[in-house]
């Protein structure tokens, strides 16, 4: 019997082709259905506990999104892998990153001030997290002539950085940095990596863009640091959470030296949406022809965080 696949949405026929030759199960399915299925493709947030608790033969959690900390690890059999979908989102997202860190470079967000432009051509760009987002953030500064400098735990494409260093060397070299990018996961080790100790280490002029999770950065200390430094800048695509959604009316929008956009970089729609299903769907076929698949998450990194 071909292997089962459960998925929480729609597939588009791109990637139902690259699926061919295995049971594919979309949006609904009975309970003898998940009993047999061993691969469940899912927006994270969809993967609901009831439905994880069913699939007793789950080998592989595919997500279609780039991050995964929404998925409730808690309800995951040991043995079950869980793979990102990061590599469908590193253009857009980089793109993103780039709009959002040149309009706060130039003040576009501000409303009542005279915020002066600053110039980023040949100065120095961190970047936090140089997966296959923070990479394409690397090459794009290149038409800049900038310096970039990478902190993460790995590179995916280290040759656009001019440094690598590890995470543990970011209140080491956030002070070199006329801006700095931040596209992290969320996990245990990372929520509040951007606290108040580390920020107080960053120029008086520094422009930071986050395009990570909202909760990479210490809400607290970043009012409090804006508040404080009137000619630091921050602006981000992701916001901090209640209630355990993102809480787009942010007190943040007070400051003239905060902009946002509300979580649009990586939104799955149109052309992007089809990419993400067809890169999701073409992990899982190499995982269940080869037993391995690219972006394989840690769980232990996961566990015990959400909200």
């Amino acid at each position: 019997m071909p292997a089962g696949i459960f998925v929480t949405d729609v597939l588009p026929p791109e990637a139902r082709e690259v699926l061919s030759g295995f049971d594919v199960f979309e949006k609904e399915a009975d309970d003898a259905v998940l009993a047999r299925c061993e691969v469940l493709m899912a927006w994270p947030g969809r993967a609901i506990p009831e439905v994880l608790r069913k699939m007793s033969s789950l080998r592989m959690v595919q997500s279609m999104a780039a991050g995964v900390d929404a998925l409730d690890f808690s309800s995951l059999r040991p043995g079950v892998e869980v793979f990102s979908n990061a590599g469908a989102f590193t253009e857009n997202v980089g793109e993103h990153a780039w709009g959002i860190l040149l309009g706060a470079a130039k003040g576009v967000h501000s409303r009542r001030r005279r915020a002066m432009p600053r110039a980023l051509r040949g100065k120095t760009l961190l970047v936090v997290g140089c997966g296959g987002i923070g990479s394409e953030v690397a090459r794009i500064s290149r038409s800049l002539s900038m310096r970039t400098v990478g902190v993460s735990r790995s590179f995916a494409s280290p040759q656009h950085f001019d440094e690598r260093h590890p995470l543990a060397d970011l209140p080491q070299v956030i002070g070199s940095a006329d801006a700095v990018v931040i596209a992290l996961p969320l996990t245990r080790a990372t929520r509040g990596l951007f606290g108040a100790e580390t920020l107080s280490r960053a120029k008086e002029t520094v422009v930071i863009a986050n395009v990570g999770r909202g909760e990479l950065v210490d809400e607290a200390a970043i009012m409090d640091w804006l508040r404080s430094r009137p000619e630091s800048r921050y602006v981000t695509d992701v916001f901090w959470k209640e209630g355990g959604k993102e809480n787009f009316e942010a007190p943040a929008w007070e400051l003239e030296n905060f902009a946002g956009t509300l979580h649009v970089a990586g939104t799955p729609v149109g052309e992007t949406l089809v990419k993400a299903k067809l890169a999701a769907a073409t992990n899982v076929r190499r995982f269940l022809e080869t037993g391995d698949a690219q972006n394989r998450v840690d769980a232990s990194e996961y566990s015990g965080q959400r909200e």
